[in-house]
């Protein structure tokens, strides 16, 4: 089933609505009944506007890997 937000635009009550309830800590969940939006459009939207929100790891970037070799040097050492 499909939210009636789905397909409109974001407008910049959403984006600010997002932005407070994220400064805030609120849930992933709870934006999500608030904006009425699917998760996968708030992530999207987040990201978009590089805002991180609380319990997942949207905004942050990741942590290189070491190589497989470099593991493997290690290992003899």
């Amino acid at each position: 089933m499909f939210t009636r937000k789905q397909y409109e635009r974001w407008s910049e009550e959403d984006d600010e609505v997002l932005r407070t309830m994220s400064r805030a800590g609120k849930s992933l969940t709870l934006i999500t009944v608030k904006l009425n939006r699917p998760m996968a459009s708030i992530k999207a939207r987040a990201a978009d506007l590089h805002i991180s929100l609380p319990g997942t790891e949207i905004g942050h970037r990741r942590k290189r890997k070491e190589p497989a070799s470099a593991l493997r040097n290690r290992r003899r050492q």
